[in-house]
């Protein structure tokens, strides 16, 4: 039986989606954080330690209080009712007067054992699963910098620790990377004797910084998909983007005909030439903008996001969007996105994205059509420049006659080549996917690959490999040292802010990588000659089951995918902060059967999004951390549920993946801290 990977909400390259980059000149902060750093990290300098001129403080330097510490109160228990469940009864501390056995406990799911936070991040939840009969906890927290411990009861079967608690034991508990300010959380059970319990997290020194911006659906039906994020320390989430928001009216098909008609139960909801779907995406280095991809035959699209004071809504077209530039983001057969802030803001405003054109056939050159009107699939390395001042060739309302379209349009599009767009030599016999552009602008690296169809990543050679920018000139690729190995596929590489880093899928060479259930994500040196570092965060709790199949969740087998980094990575005591988000379908909760297409994906699970820390210790040497769940990502469909036919109720499941993490000024979260 073939899999089928869910998000075919917006076809079959939904998964392939945009490589954020770090802006040089950040936005302006919004949103609430943690300790006087604004959500998107951008702060006020309210926190003393370490300040970029930029960004505001990247490190917490200096500790509120040292000893004896009052963040956890006098020692009084708390009764805690706010996270579901019934009133702790009166004697509920006598239940646990006994000590606990250390077999039998609950499952701890969140934050993770041995899990790091950024200072400023959302205060963290603990969620764990209780044994048979289990219905009572008692939560003991301890750190070394307080007094007193920190005791609650509740019948909940999870707890957020209240903010005011969270800030303080951020200013002063913050671990310099010893280790020796680890907190400890035991969870027991009451019973004859109570069972419990433990894990440990420690807060770091290490401030983040930006919005994730990522793609919600429901089913794998087209227009089933919307954009949603938040800031750093949000609690919430805000709808960034909608199918109907958007203003967009290009779209058109393989013919180079504004498309018309409605496919897979999406809906035009403005008219000729609008878009069906969002899909893969990416951030503009305007701070307000991203591009994505519509449905099939995948032309390019963009739209403001940013909700600012006196800025345009979102939906709108960026003032930066040339009439010429919309033209050529507008053709078919368009992959994944990347941008670099450096080259951007030097006031080149350009995007590097993949062309698939057929085998052996150079239609600009030739004016040649794809193949028997068939997908094409074999890409290569395109740029594309947003603000070029080349006119546009097409019609703007009916494209070319269908007659003869592909070879019309591309005939017509040839005459702008190498000034609305042009190709990136690379010298690598096999197609291009999945780019990754540096941020300084000189590098790209890429898929080198067989296994390209129709944008996406099937099964093939997968392999990373890198090729000078050098203003869109490109060179001779060469193969990535350690994410090149032929015996595995490499792929959706993510360059860290500093570009020292690449963080990258990898999984068994004989697999259909898309939407593959073995992805792991590594990391390895830019350029370097070291080994490829396997992160800790691939690997689920060891008592955590899949919610579809009651098994054991273990990785390989989860997929672990599309990992991208934050838009810092500040330097602590001597260390390098770095943090990842990625998406992990490890809970297990599946798709309702009656918004998918396919009755093939009926066992497909969603996917939700992680975050992971990732220290340098200044020589090199990466420690890697367990991944912590986003607590304030949606599961379940709530606000906005996508346009077309079937409906898709309120609480429908919600899958969360191809994020990105970047400075981008979106609307306010819901926050709701206590």
């Amino acid at each position: 039986m073939q899999r089928v990977a869910p998000w075919m909400v917006c076809g079959v390259l939904a998964v392939a989606a945009a490589c954020a980059k770090s802006p040089e000149n950040p936005a302006p902060p919004g949103g609430n954080g943690t300790g006087g750093i604004s959500a998107n990290g951008l702060g006020n300098g309210s926190l003393g330690g370490t300040t970029n001129a930029d960004t505001g403080p990247q490190c917490v330097t200096a500790r509120s209080c040292s000893s004896g510490c009052g963040d956890f109160g006098d020692g009084t228990p708390n009764f805690d009712m706010p996270d579901g469940g019934s009133a702790a009864p009166a004697n509920a501390a006598s239940q646990f007067a006994a000590p606990p056995t250390a077999a039998g406990g609950p499952c701890i799911l969140e934050p993770g054992d041995g899990a790091l936070l950024p200072n400023n991040w959302a205060r963290p939840r603990f969620r764990w699963v209780a044994g048979s009969g289990q219905s009572l906890f008692q939560i003991t927290l301890q750190s070394p910098r307080e007094s007193n411990d920190y005791v609650v009861y509740t019948t909940a079967s999870q707890w957020t620790m209240p903010a005011a608690m969270w800030q303080g034991l951020a200013a002063d508990a913050w671990d310099d990377g010893s280790g020796s300010d680890a907190i400890t959380v035991t969870i027991a059970a009451a019973g004859s004797p109570p069972a419990a319990s433990t894990m440990k997290f420690t807060i770091a020194p290490a401030l983040a910084n930006g919005s994730m911006i990522y793609w919600a659906a429901v089913g794998n039906q087209n227009g089933k998909s919307w954009l949603e994020g938040f800031h750093v320390g949000d609690e919430g989430v805000t709808q960034v983007l909608t199918v109907p928001d958007v203003q967009w009216n290009l779209s058109r098909d393989q013919g180079g005909n504004l498309v018309t008609s409605p496919q897979n139960g999406g809906m035009l909801a403005n008219g000729p030439g609008t878009i069906q779907c969002i899909g893969c995406h990416a951030a503009v280095p305007d701070h307000t903008s991203v591009t994505f991809l519509d449905f099939y035959p995948w032309p390019g699209a963009t739209a403001n996001v940013g909700v600012l004071e006196a800025g345009p809504p979102a939906g709108v077209l960026p003032a930066w969007l040339s009439p010429g530039g919309a033209e050529a983001l507008s053709q078919p057969w368009l992959g994944m996105m990347t941008f670099s802030p450096t080259v951007w803001n030097a006031g080149t405003h350009r995007v590097v994205t993949t062309y698939a054109i057929s085998p052996g056939v150079d239609p600009w050159e030739n004016g040649m059509s794809f193949s028997g009107g068939n997908p094409p699939i074999s890409p290569r390395l395109a740029w594309i420049d947003l603000s070029t001042n080349a006119p546009p060739v097409l019609d703007s309302t009916a494209g070319v006659p269908a007659s003869n379209a592909q070879p019309a349009q591309q005939a017509a599009l040839a005459a702008n080549a190498g000034t609305s767009f042009g190709f990136i030599p690379t010298g690598d016999p096999r197609g291009a996917e999945c780019p990754a552009w540096t941020h300084d602008g000189t590098k790209i690296t890429y898929v080198s690959t067989t296994a390209g169809k129709d944008g996406r990543l099937d099964q093939g050679e997968a392999d990373l490999y890198t090729v000078e920018y050098s203003g869109g000139m490109g060179g001779t690729a060469a193969g990535v040292p350690g994410a090149s190995d032929p015996i595995v596929a490499e792929y959706y590489p993510s360059y860290s802010s500093d570009d020292r880093y690449i963080a990258f899928d990898r999984a068994p060479g004989q697999d259909t990588l898309y939407y593959d259930s073995n992805a792991e994500v590594y990391v390895v040196q830019a350029g370097g000659a070291a080994a490829p570092t396997r992160l800790a965060a691939n690997d689920p709790p060891t008592c955590m089951t899949s919610q579809a199949t009651g098994m054991p969740s273990r990785s390989p087998g989860v997929t672990n995918s599309w990992p991208k980094w934050s838009p810092e990575s500040p330097s602590c005591g001597g260390k390098t902060y770095y943090w990842l988000i990625f998406s992990s379908t490890r809970l297990g909760y599946p798709f309702s059967p009656t918004l998918l297409v396919n009755p093939l994906s009926a066992n497909e699970v969603t996917s939700q999004l992680y975050l992971t820390g990732i220290v340098d210790d200044g020589s090199g040497n990466l420690t890697t951390y367990p991944g912590v769940f986003i607590w304030n990502q949606p599961t379940a469909a709530s606000t906005y549920t996508g346009v077309g036919t079937p409906a898709a109720p309120a609480g429908s499941p919600q899958s969360n993946h191809t994020p990105l993490w970047d400075v981008v000024e979106i609307g306010p979260s819901s926050n709701t801290p206590r």
